[in-house]
């Protein structure tokens, strides 16, 4: 028995090399997809889920302004504002902690199409629409998942409930660091208030100065839930008696929802509130288009 070179040594290098290519192959692929995620990662975009509660604390530092002791005197210039128009009103602290676990996109949704949906509503918001732009019946449906996940986790809380307003944002990149879809919870009296932007200009301090977004954030989720209340009403006058969620397209769903929760909410400041300089911020809100002076 004789070996058939002209036969085994072709059939030899062309496994090799296919073997090889393999592998190389599946090297790539594998060294690709860490690096796409080193880069989501260093650019910001991620797929969590983040439910934050949002309180109002007794601002305790009235006398004593724009000082905050756990950051840089360069940061607290940054931070320091004028004294208000009224030095004897009330001031207040915004608080906002996570209220759960995070979890993913993937996690939360397992339908495809969700997914997508819940992506391209959130790359469309923007410093002044911070709310997940959800219409129909996919919109309805996935704002409810979202209710459901933070209800159920509360569920068996021995915490008394009350009424929390409810709403689905994405803040704009150009202002945030972590890119991610939060789900905010917050009382309505309180959401109210923060639609006077003179109050919130005047009145409310913040943990860290770079906490200012936020203000700005619920102003607008403010506006848009008393447009959502004055359409209520208006619907009211109507007779829906026959009308159907998901059928009747005459009937539209809020994107900020009320759920029954009970939610600890005597958190206390992190350190000494810092007040915001916002004649500087006003002036970056205007080069980003959102014009606030003007409400």
């Amino acid at each position: 028995m004789t070996l058939q070179w002209e036969r085994l040594l072709p059939e030899f290098i062309g496994k090799a090399g296919g073997f090889l290519a393999g592998i190389f192959v599946s090297w790539f692929l594998l060294f690709r997809r860490r690096l796409n995620a080193i880069q989501r990662l260093q650019s910001g975009d991620s797929d969590d889920f983040v439910f934050q509660v949002h309180h109002l604390s007794p601002d305790g530092t009235q006398s004593n302004p724009g000082h905050s002791g756990d950051v840089s005197s360069a940061d607290n210039s940054e931070a320091t504002a004028t004294h208000a128009d009224d030095p004897t009103a009330q001031r207040w602290v915004l608080l906002f902690r996570n209220l759960a676990p995070k979890t993913t996109l993937n996690d939360l949704y397992d339908n495809i199409a969700v997914r997508e949906a819940v992506e391209k509503a959130a790359n469309s918001c923007t410093l002044a629409d911070p709310i997940l732009r959800t219409e129909g019946t996919l919109g309805f449906e996935l704002v409810n998942d979202a209710m459901g996940h933070i209800a159920g986790l509360f569920a068996v809380t021995s915490i008394p409930r009350e009424p929390w307003l409810f709403a689905m944002t994405c803040e704009d990149r150009t202002v945030v660091r972590k890119k991610c879809v939060r789900c905010f919870l917050i009382r309505p009296d309180d959401l109210g208030r923060f639609a006077d932007w003179k109050w919130c200009r005047q009145s409310v301090s913040v943990e860290k100065p770079w906490h200012w977004f936020r203000i700005v954030a619920l102003h607008r989720i403010a506006i848009a839930w008393l447009a959502e209340v004055e359409q209520q009403q208006l619907e009211a006058q109507h007779d829906q008696s026959s009308s159907m969620p998901l059928v009747d397209k005459q009937v539209r769903h809020d994107r900020i929802r009320t759920l029954s929760l009970g939610v600890y909410s005597f958190d206390q400041p992190i350190g000494e509130p810092c007040q915001i300089d916002w004649s500087k911020r006003v002036a970056d809100l205007e080069k980003l288009g959102l014009n606030l002076e003007s409400n």
